[in-house]
């Protein structure tokens, strides 16, 4: 009985391993069937398990079933698409900055752009505000460069009272207004320009010693002027230095007082082609061969011979006396400031023929109280003038243009072609001069 249990249990066994090689044998026939490179994947759905707890083969395809040799796929996931990120396209190269000048030796400038110009109420200030944050955007002022114009200041309201007005492209800033200080009415004109070419002196018929003299508006115009304003009134006076084109014109130190001869009494003021202000004082030591010196070591182009200087180093200077310009008496003013460079304050102090006026001294103390480095008196009276988009801004005595025998004026350095402005500048010959006074 014994023997028969060992015998059976043999058998059993020589039973599984022949079932185990027939399924090994079957798994290895398969293998050699599939084409090269290829596996047989089994998935849960391929194959059960056998009543003895073996797993079934995987699922045969009709192709195996046949005999004939084919590829064995299974379902797989298919992994989503990496989104791929587009390269930021370049950023467009900036346009460059194109800089414009005036020859030196050009009699006419490019005219102004009618749409540059503009004007707003003397309540609102804001359009002015705007204008300077635009030429700061432009690159025309700095973006911490100090301006004269202050939105709260005391603004002029009375009689000769005007509305702000200003012009701006990317070469020029003219901004005018007018303020009551110490109940006078002084008007003022800041410009900023781009390149110091726009900052120009013209005599009358471009010649010096001309005998013709010309209204300020007149000469203006034939220059295509954005801005101008009064100089020296060099003609009727025969003393003083002056600087025309970079040659010496006039030295002329004396002055006769009492009988008596003076020497140097005059300041001078030198503008050089970068367009800074220099100053000779008076009393200083010159001789021509000194001042021809000067000019060409400071590359200086004009100057101009009236006075006093009004403010030196930020600083108001004050004098006992003066030649000329009736200075230590209340009368009507005019001077131009560098506030720094290429940036300039003209200011006037113009009423009518009976009210009070303020004497040199006063005048620089008022004007320093504007961010000028240097300040200098012109011609005053009725020769002081600010002429603009084809008027006068302030009030002149008489109410009444004079002609003068010069005049400076600033430009835009934009070429008509580019700004689109048209026309020509009025020509010079058939202007109506006269030989005094207006």
């Amino acid at each position: 009985m014994k023997r028969k249990s060992i015998l059976s249990c043999i058998i059993l066994l020589v039973l599984l391993a022949a079932a185990a090689a027939l399924i090994l044998m079957r798994k290895t026939v398969r293998a050699e069937e599939l084409p090269a490179g290829q596996m047989a994947v089994q998935t849960e759905e391929e194959g059960t398990a056998d009543p003895a707890g073996d797993v079934a083969s995987p699922a045969i395809s009709d192709a195996e079933n046949t005999g004939n040799p084919a590829t064995v796929t299974a379902d797989v996931e298919e992994p989503e698409p990496v989104p791929v990120t587009p390269e930021p396209e370049p950023e467009p190269e900036p346009e460059p900055v194109v800089h414009y000048s005036i020859p030196e030796d050009a009699l006419v400038a490019p005219k102004p752009n009618e749409a540059c110009y503009g004007t707003c109420s003397i309540d609102d200030p804001t359009p002015v505000v705007e204008l300077i944050q635009r030429a700061r955007d432009s690159g025309l002022l700095g973006e911490d460069e100090v301006v004269a114009f202050d939105p709260e200041a005391r603004f002029y309201h009375g009689a000769f009272s005007r509305n702000f007005e200003y012009y701006l492209d990317d070469s020029i800033m003219v901004i005018l207004w007018k303020e009551n200080m110490d109940g006078m009415c002084c008007s003022f004109a800041e410009v900023k320009v781009a390149d110091a070419s726009q900052f120009r002196r013209k005599l009358a018929d471009d010649t010096y010693g001309s005998p013709n003299q010309y209204y300020a508006s007149k000469m203006a115009e034939q220059v295509n002027a954005v801005l101008t304003v009064n100089a020296d009134y060099y003609l009727p006076r025969k003393y003083g230095i002056v600087v025309w084109n970079r040659e010496l014109q006039r030295f002329n130190t004396e002055y006769v007082m009492e009988g008596c001869y003076q020497y140097n009494l005059l300041d001078t003021l030198f503008v050089t082609a970068s367009g800074d202000f220099l100053v000779k004082r008076q009393g200083e030591e010159n001789t021509p061969e000194s001042i021809e010196a000067y000019v060409q070591e400071n590359d200086i182009l004009f100057s101009i011979a009236f006075g006093p200087v009004l403010v030196l180093d930020g600083e108001a200077i004050s004098r006992n006396w003066y030649p000329i310009g009736e200075a230590m008496e209340g009368y009507s003013r005019a001077g131009i400031g560098q506030i720094g460079e290429r940036h300039y304050l003209y200011m006037t102090l113009s009423h009518g023929n009976h009210e009070a006026r303020w004497n040199v001294n006063q005048f620089g103390e008022h004007f320093a109280q504007k961010p000028v480095q240097t300040a200098y008196c012109l011609d005053g009276g009725q020769t002081g003038e600010i002429y603009f988009c084809g008027s006068v801004y302030n009030y002149i005595d008489y109410n009444k243009e004079r002609s003068v025998s010069d005049i400076l004026y600033f430009a835009t350095a934009i070429p008509e072609s580019v700004s689109g402005a048209e026309g020509e500048a009025e020509p010079a010959a058939g202007e109506e001069a006269t030989n005094g006074e207006g």
